[in-house]
């Protein structure tokens, strides 16, 4: 069923959402309505609408007191989420192999090409989710983009890597990208798939070794 909103909502959903996604609103802390509109400067409406919609994309559970929270996540829910995404969008990749339009493909690579020279940690970051936002896109399968967008917002908010890229990582993400562009350029469906597959497990074994440990809870809940 689709969520009603007004004109505010997506204003607040953006503003939650960049807060959520930099860490300032941290795991397992409750949020509510009415705090939530006194800061943001508006009513409850929108605030209520917003988190309804960031419940639905992952990015909040809702409290048995009928407040929010930034879901708090364990390793192996970590581990469930790359192992997941490795399949869904090692398919995706695939698939836009078999489908990317011209538009598309040229849109990869302009964003490949920027995503090699970017110096800047945060700009490098956000070129290569752009990348992959494109890639998933091109694969022209909206139930697989919905399903790996609400599985990237639960990866997002479950780790917490170093922000700064070291040079290893670098050359390995910039590396992969390539590979994975020049694949699906050439209309290499079974290569593309591989070389995504390998991209998301390098991308977890990353994740691991950065991660601040203090970020998750030690144990799933029973």
């Amino acid at each position: 069923m689709a969520i009603k909103t007004s004109g505010l909502t997506p204003r607040a959903y953006s503003q939650l959402r960049e807060e959520i996604v930099q860490g300032l609103l941290q795991q397992g802390e409750a949020l509510y309505e009415i705090h939530l509109a006194e800061r943001l400067g508006m009513s409850r409406t929108p605030i209520r609408e917003a988190m309804k919609l960031l419940t639905r994309d992952g990015y909040l559970e809702e409290l048995p007191s009928r407040g929010y929270a930034v879901p708090r996540r364990s390793l192996d829910d970590l581990r469930e989420f790359f192992e997941l995404r490795e399949v869904l969008e090692a398919s995706a990749t695939r698939y836009a192999a078999l489908r990317a339009t011209p538009a598309e493909i040229a849109e990869l690579e302009r964003l490949c090409n920027r995503y090699e020279r970017e110096k800047d940690d945060a700009k490098w970051v956000q070129l290569g989710h752009d990348f992959h936002s494109v890639l998933i896109k091109a694969a022209n399968n909206s139930r697989l983009q919905t399903m790996l967008d609400s599985l990237n917002a639960q990866i997002v908010i479950s780790r917490r890597t170093v922000a700064k890229a070291d040079p290893v990582r670098r050359q390995a993400a910039v590396r992969d990208h390539r590979a994975i562009f020049e694949a699906v350029k050439a209309r290499d469906e079974v290569r593309a798939q591989a070389l995504a597959a390998e991209h998301v497990r390098r991308s977890y074994e990353t994740t691991l070794r950065a991660h601040v440990p203090d970020a998750f809870v030690n144990q799933k809940a029973a």
